[in-house]
C-alpha cells in the first residue's frame, strides 16, 4: 500500500560540490540542532537566513557564518543560488513555506509537523506532485541507531506477526501562554505526539501496514485534552500500541522516553535512546549510545544522503496524526482510521483541488 517516491536528485546533493542552504526560522532548534549538524556536513554553504525576529536571525547568522540575513521570506526563496531550503519556523507556517520552496523547485526539508490541518496537507501534497524538487521531513526517530538496529531483527523474522509497542514519554512542561498552545499551531498532538505516531507507522511498515487502526483516547484533564493523555491503537493485524504522553513537571535533561517492543520472539527495550537491549529467545544483546541518539543528525542530513525513508510513510503518519487531533478536539474517545481510504482520499483531493496553494504568512 505504501508508495515509494524516488524523485529529485538521484544521488546526494553533496556529490555536486558545495550546496547553498537557506533557513527560515532561526529559533532554538535551528540554532542548537539543525545548523549544528549542517555545519558538520562539509559540503554545506550557509547562504541566507530569515526570521520575523531580526535579533534571532542575526544571532544565528553571525554564529554560523551565513552569507546574508534575508529581509523577507521572498528574498530568501528567490535567491538565485538557493539549492536546499530548511523550514524550522512555527508549526502553522511549515506548510506555506515548504510550498513556496517547492513551487520554485527547491529541495525542501520541513521540520515536524509538516502540516497542522488536512487542508494544509492536501495543498502540500499537490505542491509535491507538481514540483521537480524533493521534500524531506524532520521526523527523526526512524533514523535513530536503535531503530535501525531493531529493524534487522524484524526483517529477519521467519514469518510476519503482530507488534506490541508501548511508549512512555515524559514531555516538556508547556505553560498555557506558550505558542504551542495557540489553536492554529496544531496542539501537542501535532507538535509532540506526532513523533511517536510517525515512528509507529514506520515500524508497522517493516511488516506491512494494517487496513485499519482502532483508536482509543484517554485524557487526564477534560480542560486540557492534548496533554497527559494515552493513545491506544489496535489493528486488523492484532497489533497493540500504547502511547502515553505525560508532562507533570519539566524533565531536567529534556524529553525522556521509554519504548518496549515485541515482535514474534524478539523483545526490545529502548531506554531514552541512550541504551537498547534486545532479547531473541535465549540470546540477549545490549547497545549503549553516547551521546543520546534520537536520529537528529541523519534526519537533518537527508538531502545529502541516499536510502531515505519513503515519503508515503510521512504522508500516512500525518494523516493519522491529524485524524487523532480532530478526534481530540471533538472529544471523541473511540474511532477507526482506514488506511487505504485515507491515502486514496488525500490523493484524490490533491489532484482535483482547485484551491490556490498556500501563501506565505510568516
Amino acid at each position: 500500500m505504501a508508495r515509494s517516491r524516488l524523485r529529485g536528485w538521484p544521488v546526494p546533493v553533496s556529490q555536486f560540490g558545495k550546496v547553498n542552504v537557506g533557513l527560515i526560522g532561526c529559533g532554538q532548534f535551528a540554532f542548537s540542532t539543525v545548523c549544528f549538524y549542517l555545519k558538520k556536513q562539509r559540503s554545506t554553504t550557509f547562504l541566507s537566513a530569515f526570521d520575523p525576529l531580526v535579533e534571532q536571525a542575526q544571532s544565528l547568522a553571525h554564529y554560523y557564518g551565513f552569507r546574508e540575513i534575508a529581509p523577507s521570506p521572498d528574498a530568501l526563496l528567490n535567491h538565485a543560488e538557493l539549492a536546499v531550503l530548511y523550514v524550522t519556523s512555527n508549526h502553522a507556517s511549515h506548510t506555506p513555506y515548504a510550498i513556496a520552496g517547492l513551487k520554485r523547485n527547491k529541495i525542501v526539508y520541513i521540520e515536524k509537523p509538516i502540516s497542522v490541518s488536512r487542508e494544509q496537507l492536501v495543498q502540500l501534497t499537490q505542491a509535491i506532485r507538481q514540483s521537480t524538487g524533493n521534500v524531506f521531513a524532520g521526523y527523526n526517530r526512524p533514523y535513530a541507531r536503535a531503530i535501525q538496529l531493531l529493524h534487522r531483527y524484524v526483517a529477519n523474522s521467519a514469518q510476519a506477526g503482530p507488534f506490541s509497542l508501548y511508549y512512555v514519554i515524559n514531555g516538556h512542561l508547556i505553560p498555557p501562554d506558550h505558542w504551542y498552545r495557540h489553536p492554529n499551531e496544531g496542539t501537542r498532538i501535532c507538535g509532540n505526539l506526532s513523533h511517536w505516531i510517525d515512528l509507529t507507522i514506520h515500524i508497522l511498515a517493516w511488516r506491512n501496514l494494517p487496513e485499519w487502526l482502532d483508536i482509543q483516547l484517554i485524557w487526564a484533564n477534560p480542560t486540557e485534552l492534548d496533554d497527559n493523555l494515552n493513545v491506544t491503537l489496535t489493528t486488523d493485524k492484532h497489533d497493540l500500541i500504547s502511547i502515553q504522553l505525560t508532562s507533570r513537571s519539566e524533565p531536567f535533561e529534556g524529553i525522556r522516553e521509554f519504548i518496549n517492543i515485541q515482535y514474534n520472539n524478539v523483545i526490545a527495550q529502548i531506554d531514552d535512546f541512550r541504551q537498547m537491549t534486545v532479547w531473541q529467545g535465549a540470546h540477549r544483546k545490549t547497545w549503549r549510545f553516547s551521546p543520546k541518539d534520537v536520529g537528529h543528525e541523519r534526519a537533518i542530513l537527508q538531502p545529502f544522503c541516499q536510502q531515505n525513508r519513503p515519503w508515503a510513510e510521512v504522508e500516512l503518519s500525518t494523516l493519522l496524526t491529524l485524524f487523532i487531533c480532530d478526534k481530540i478536539r471533538q472529544r471523541q474517545s473511540a474511532s477507526r482510521f482506514w488506511t487505504r481510504q485515507q491515502v486514496a482520499n488525500l490523493e484524490a483531493d490533491s489532484q482535483r483541488s482547485s484551491t490556490s496553494l498556500s501563501t506565505i504568512n510568516p
